[in-house]
């Protein structure tokens, strides 16, 4: 069972566009603790319950609390939860590997191993379909190249040359320079392992690819990645115990950026400064130097998807996709030695034991399943208002919404909402609309949107102290709020609506535009 959990969840990560959508993280989730709950139930049942080891779990486990502490100290909890939830599913993978015999190893590298045919097959039929970058089951053609990289070592391990072939196509395909440059690198870096020629050939994809760099160098891509990495930069600086939270840094960027519009991104492209943006330098530095200790031990085999993929995260963000990442941390997990640790369970402690591991995953489970209804609520109702729909089903299920999960994106919806019906500027309509602005700010404080709103808002009530209070506050989170509301009539009356795609909000959060 344990193999069929971690190959399938590295797997289905693939599969279901990287567990990128709040949808697939949660239904990938609530397998994984239904089965960990079972395997460990039935452990206890046995008498004897296996231990993984001792460092990759305490090392897994701090790097867990640190980021649990960062998403809860940081200024965006709402976005930052799932987030740390979809990494700790990630983490976990290193004790969970520890416990795999040889032949559950096996099982567990078909379950990948049938995930890059699908994979490939896919990226095949989306080409002759006229797709010119295929980005095949993942977000998008660099997420793509990133997963390329871990799946060519177990095409090589398995002797599967069609496979690797297909492999290397699609990664022509992504084109990926940061994706050539990973795969070049780990070539150099295994020179005596890959053989003469391989390492040739690598040296020479990576020559090429300097060559594409360099061609890029005053492209928008390459100058906007310099400024990203500057703000990961200024972010890690800002808050450099604890970072400002996983998955912040598209929401905190344009604080960090002047205010750029064309500098929106939701990823740092440089996993490193990402992580250390978003958890804070001491969950980098613990990260790094587990990760150095397990891939300096680890046979060549093992570690050349890996050293491609940390290649490839220096200029990329690959390793920021749920999917992507579970895959790194399996494929580097799987080069630890396995466990013989274990504890024996008498009789009486079997009942406990069963209980305690019932109720954990209940909560659990719980806990990842509001998450998934409240995402739906809100986006049945954003889907409603954009088709339409009445406004008093929106307001419902936005409501059910907040009652799941307080949600700044929710409550903004319902600010918009109240503001819709104001009319001429019922005064008990817009203290209810600043109500929830209110709220919506609080736990997101980088759209710039809601900071114009809640002051015009104010300023309509009469209230200049705390319209004055409002600009203030925004201007701290946000640059485009300094030097106050833009003058003439408040148009808040008919904020606009856009539909989300998923959790990570596609519309950019200290952006001038009211979106």
């Amino acid at each position: 069972m344990l193999a069929s959990l971690v190959g399938g969840q590295a797997a289905a990560g693939l599969i279901l566009r990287g567990a990128w959508d709040i949808w697939a993280q949660s239904a990938v989730l609530l397998i994984l603790i239904v089965g960990a709950a079972l395997f460990l139930g039935a452990a206890v049942l046995r008498g004897r319950m296996p231990l993984p080891s001792r460092s990759p779990l305490v090392w897994a486990a701090a790097l867990t609390a640190l980021s649990l502490l960062s998403a809860l100290a940081g200024p965006v909890p709402a976005y930052s939860l799932p987030c740390w939830a979809a990494a700790s599913a990630g983490l976990l993978l290193f004790p969970s590997a520890t416990l795999l015999s040889s032949e559950q190893r096996v099982r567990v590298e078909k379950f990948i191993y049938a995930a890059a045919w699908a994979l490939v097959l896919l990226a095949v039929y989306q080409r002759r379909s006229g797709m010119p970058r295929p980005p095949s089951a993942l977000l998008n053609p660099n997420a793509f190249a990133g997963a390329i990289l871990l799946l060519l070592p177990v095409a090589a391990r398995r002797k599967d040359w069609v496979l690797a072939a297909g492999l290397l196509v699609c990664l022509w395909w992504t084109r990926s320079v940061g994706g050539w440059l990973g795969l070049s690198a780990a070539v150099l870096l295994h020179r005596r392992s890959v053989g003469p020629a391989a390492f040739w050939a690598g040296a020479a994809v990576g020559s090429a690819g300097l060559v594409a760099a360099y061609a890029k160098l005053h492209s928008p891509e390459v100058l906007h990645r310099v400024e990203w990495w500057t703000a990961a930069w200024r972010m890690a600086a800002s808050a450099p115990w604890l970072g400002l939270g996983p998955g912040s840094f598209a929401y905190a960027l344009p604080a960090h950026v002047a205010a750029r519009p064309e500098l929106n991104s939701l990823y740092a492209h440089s996993h490193f400064l990402e992580t250390a943006a978003e958890k804070g330098w001491p969950y980098l530095v613990v990260w790094v130097v587990g990760l150095a200790s397990m891939l300096r031990r680890a046979a060549p085999s093992r570690r050349f998807g890996p050293v491609a993929a940390i290649a490839h995260g220096l200029v990329d963000y690959p390793l920021s996709v749920p999917g992507v990442f579970w895959l790194f941390c399996l494929s580097t997990a799987l080069c630890l030695p396995e466990s013989e640790e274990g504890v024996a369970v008498r009789g009486s402690r079997k009942l406990p034991w069963t209980a305690s591991t019932l109720v954990l995953a209940w909560l659990a489970a719980s806990w990842t399943l509001g998450n998934w209804r409240a995402d739906r609520l809100r986006a049945q109702a954003v889907e409603s208002l954009s088709s339409g729909g009445a406004s008093d089903a929106a307001e419902s299920s936005l409501a059910s919404s907040e009652a799941l999960r307080p949600h700044p994106e929710a409550a903004r919806l319902r600010a918009q909402l109240i503001l819709s019906r104001a009319g001429q500027g019922d005064p008990s309509l817009l203290a209810a609309a600043a109500s929830h602005l209110e709220r919506a700010v609080s736990m997101d404080p980088y759209r710039a949107s809601n900071w114009l709103i809640l002051e015009r808002i104010y300023s309509r009530l009469g209230r200049s102290a705390d319209a004055a209070a409002v600009r203030a506050r925004g201007a701290r989170a946000c640059p485009t709020q300094r030097g106050g509301a833009s003058g003439g009539a408040p148009s808040v009356l008919a904020p606009r609506l856009r539909p989300r795609r998923s959790w990570r909000r596609a519309s950019w959060p200290c952006s001038s535009r009211s979106g």
